[in-house]
């Protein structure tokens, strides 16, 4: 903890491994000076910003991914993430306090924001200079508004990250529990007296918080594109962003009403389209053309990299095999006609350390190609870019159907359902089902197809209250093997407390006021 208050903004761009992570500190926002100038207002917005392709690529997807249930770890394969595949982590591991240092350090960057923008005036000299044309002047004025409703609204990502993370499933009965929720700050005040850092809120209250941010980000947010966002208007905050957030974090909630009201309202807006067929999958994911957007991260240079989401499914040298293949549990939910094959997948024979040898169907969902980014060169830590798509409309028709489903309204669950997969498979039939049961285990399984090796696996677990079972079916028998260095069964109950990531031990040390989770 003393880290994050005293150098608050350091924020990692976690997008290797635990073993060789590259730990690129942003520029500290000095706390001597206050935002004085539209400049200044600028400048932080950049800050912002920056550290959000490493917050939503990398190791924050894959600690998530490769834990749970959709992969299995091949022969002789480097051990990256190891610790976590094989459930053998603890609160000494590095990804945790990177995760947590990574949203915390965000947090910080937009608390300065909010707190010292609270004493600019706009009608100063310093924000409008000599302008002297009132709809510049507005427009000055308008982009700095923009500007702390876009603070607002990923200070409350951030913390919903965390909460997702680090706390248990959000359920009312339990939710107002000491230490059940987030340690964090809403003000700017660095200190180096551990006395004065935040204790963990409740849950209720970590929601709460996040609920309340959206509210104040939401008339800060233009309704139409600006001269701020109209060259990338999908790389910044918009009103669908948030709507599309808002449906995310009532789901998360158990507000089946309001989750379903937010998705539904965003489909039926008929600006973000599904996929229509398969090379518009393979082109959405392999060169970014994504009309499923609704919030999608660039990556302008190869200053301004994401995370490699893909460095360890695919061979990464000539020869070599990957270090994780999809489980044949995994393959086994998808059928022939499903789109999504050609889009996520990609056959290759591969010969292990050991010398077996076998065709397999490697994940392709983020593939190591040269020519996806005019402006990206491809070099080392180039490879694997892909921009991250942190919202997709498909993810809205998820979340309309699962709650309309819990919500006991079966038919407006198979309507939203029905959509989706109505776009996902080449000899879709129209489903009816008899209960809501029997289409939550339809929509479990194309949730599973739909999202995997985007970080929500453990999330989507944990939310419907299922363990991780990890069985041994395996797509080739010759490239893996149980055993003590590669599991490919493990079992995991609901309540584990595992299924809950620690806090770091580094912030535990340093913080008085925090409670570690149960199990650690």
């Amino acid at each position: 903890m003393k880290k994050i208050y005293v150098f608050l903004i350091a924020v990692f761009s976690f997008g290797l491994s635990s073993c060789d992570m590259d730990m690129k500190p942003y520029n500290a926002i000095p706390d001597s000076e206050a935002l004085k100038t539209y400049t200044d207002f600028v400048n932080m917005r950049t800050g912002l910003y920056s550290p959000l392709r490493g917050l939503t690529s990398g190791g924050y997807l894959l600690t998530t991914e490769l834990m749970t249930d959709n992969f299995n770890a091949v022969v002789g394969f480097s051990n990256t993430y190891g610790d976590m595949y094989r459930w053998q982590f603890n609160a000494q591991t590095d990804d945790f306090e990177s995760i947590w240092a990574g949203f915390q350090g965000v947090i910080g960057r937009c608390n300065y924001i909010i707190d010292y923008s609270a004493d600019v005036d706009l009608n100063s000299t310093d924000i409008i200079g000599e302008e002297e044309d009132p709809e510049e002047i507005a427009a000055i004025q308008q982009e700095i508004h923009q500007i702390i409703g876009e603070a607002y609204f990923i200070r409350a990502f951030c913390l919903y990250n965390l909460a997702q993370y680090f706390c248990a499933d959000y359920e009312a009965s339990s939710a107002t529990a000491a230490n059940s929720g987030v340690a964090y700050s809403i003000k700017y005040e660095p200190t180096s007296d551990n006395s004065k850092y935040p204790a963990r809120a409740t849950l209720a209250e970590t929601y709460q918080q996040i609920k309340s941010d959206i509210e104040a980000a939401k008339p800060l947010i233009p309704a139409e594109t600006t001269s701020l966002n109209k060259t990338n208007p999908l790389a910044y905050v918009s009103q669908d962003l948030i709507t599309a957030f808002e449906a995310r974090v009532a789901l998360a909630m158990d507000d089946y009403a309001t989750a379903a009201a937010k998705a539904v309202q965003l489909i039926n807006t008929g600006a973000y389209a599904l996929c229509a067929d398969a090379d518009e999958l393979v082109d959405m994911w392999h060169n970014d053309n994504a009309p499923e957007a609704i919030w999608q991260l660039p990556i302008p240079s190869t200053n301004e990299l994401a995370g490699q989401n893909g460095r360890y499914f695919l061979p990464y040298t000539a020869g070599s095999t990957p270090d994780y293949i999809p489980s044949g549990d995994f393959i086994g939910v998808f059928t022939s006609d499903d789109l999504r094959i050609d889009a996520y997948f990609k056959a290759e024979t591969i010969t292990t350390t050991s010398g077996s040898s076998g065709t397999v169907l490697e994940m392709n969902k983020y593939p190591d190609d040269s020519n996806i980014h005019q402006n990206v060169v491809k070099t080392e830590n180039g490879r694997f870019q892909t921009e991250p798509k942190v919202f997709r409309i498909a993810e809205m028709y998820l979340i309309a159907a699962e709650a309309y489903a819990m919500s006991g309204n079966v038919a407006e669950a198979a309507k939203y359902l029905n959509e989706l997969q109505a776009n996902r498979f080449a000899d879709f039939t129209e489903k009816s089902y008899g209960n809501a049961t029997e289409l939550m285990n339809e929509l479990k399984n194309e949730r599973r197809r739909e999202m995997v090796c985007e970080g929500t696996r453990l999330f989507d677990l944990k939310r419907w209250h299922m363990g991780v079972n990890r069985t041994s079916t395996q797509q080739d028998d010759l490239c893996l093997f149980p055993g003590s260095t590669v599991t490919t069964k493990l079992s995991k109950a609901a309540n584990d407390p595992k299924m809950i990531f620690p806090i770091p031990k580094a912030e535990i040390d340093a913080n008085p006021q925090i409670v570690q989770n149960p199990g650690y």
